[in-house]
Order: structure tokens, then sequence, then C-alpha cells
């Protein structure tokens, strides 16, 4: 039987986060299926909810996730799903359907945070750095995930990474994720949703 994490609510000041929009900036409809983005802190659970939960009127230090997941597995919402959080600023998803990407602003490169929804996991303490690599993240955090890209409904080929999407060249999250470990973790749930 699967398990339920702890929850918690960490909402973003409302400067880092928006609307979903219904057509690009050139009047076109997009309809993209939903996206699941994992990412990681590279701090403390709590500093990237500061980082969030500041006023930042700038729109270059705009930033945020729609989950955080601590190292004990606690699942913190901070921007809600139905909302455009800001992710993955120059970003594309290269998918089944071809490459994926929305141009929502007039001065910012086309991204996928229209139709991301943003899982970050809290970094061990040995990744608070830029290194390639860290010693990776707990079974919680794994089985949190699970749960919560579970309740997405995403199929597991719109599950992707940061550093999958990015165009700058610049993002490496999440460092040391073990595919197969979240995968297997997904098998559960998957299985405990289909004999409901």
């Amino acid at each position: 039987m699967t398990r339920i994490p702890v929850l918690a609510n960490a909402p973003a000041d409302p400067t880092n986060y928006g609307d979903r929009y219904a057509t690009d900036i050139y009047g076109r409809p997009v309809n993209n299926a939903l996206l699941v983005v994992l990412h990681e802190t590279v701090g403390s659970a709590s500093s990237a909810v500061n980082t969030m939960q500041a006023t930042h009127p700038n729109e270059d230090d705009q930033v945020s996730y729609h989950s955080i997941i601590k190292r004990d597995g606690t699942v913190i919402y901070v921007v809600a799903p139905e909302k455009r959080a800001f992710g993955a600023g120059n970003s594309v998803f290269n998918g089944a359907n071809g490459p994926e990407a929305v141009k929502t602003h007039k001065d910012f490169p086309p991204s996928v945070n229209n139709f991301a929804y943003h899982i970050s996991l809290e970094s061990p303490p040995d990744g608070d750095d830029s290194a390639q690599t860290h010693s990776g993240y707990t079974s919680q955090q794994y089985q949190s995930l699970a749960w919560l890209v579970a309740w997405t409904n995403v199929p597991a080929d719109r599950i992707t990474t940061h550093r999958e999407v990015d165009r700058s060249g610049s993002r490496i999250d999440p460092r040391s994720f073990d595919t197969q470990q979240l995968i297997a973790q997904l098998q559960n749930y998957w299985r405990d949703t289909a004999q409901q």
C-alpha cells in the first residue's frame, strides 16, 4: 500500500507566479498537455521557500516551483497547480509531439512554464554548490515524488528534468537523480490506482 506524504503550504509571493495563458503573444491558441519538470533547490527547502515568498518586482528575479519535496518527504505546496510557476525560463520540451515551448512575454524567450508542473527536490547537505553530482535524494523524497507525479496523471514520457528542457546550457538539476527509482515507485502508485 502506498503512503500519503506529510503536506504543507508555503504560498509564493504573487510576483513569483502568474496565470497560464490560453494564447501565446502572437494570439495563437496553446493547448499543450501538462509536463512535469524536476528540479533541485541547491540549498535548503526553507531557503528556497524564503526566496519565493519574497517580493520580486523585477521580472528577471522572479522564480518559483509548484512544489518542493523536503529530505524527510514532506511536500510543500508553493504555487497552485492551475497557475504558471516560473521554473524554467529559456526552455523547450522535445517529446513525441516535437519541440514544445510557448512565448508568453515579448522580452523573454519561449519556455515550458505555461504547461509545466515544477517540482523541486531539496538538495542534500553536500549539494549546496555547483558540483556536477552529490550524494543524491532520500527514499522518502522518491516516494513523495512518485505520489505527487501520480496525482498529476502525467504519463512517464512527459516527466523531464530542468537539465533536459534548458536551452541556456547552464542548468544541471536535478543532479544525481535516479530515474529508475522514480519509475519503480510510480509503478506502485499506478498499480494501486488501477486496483481501486
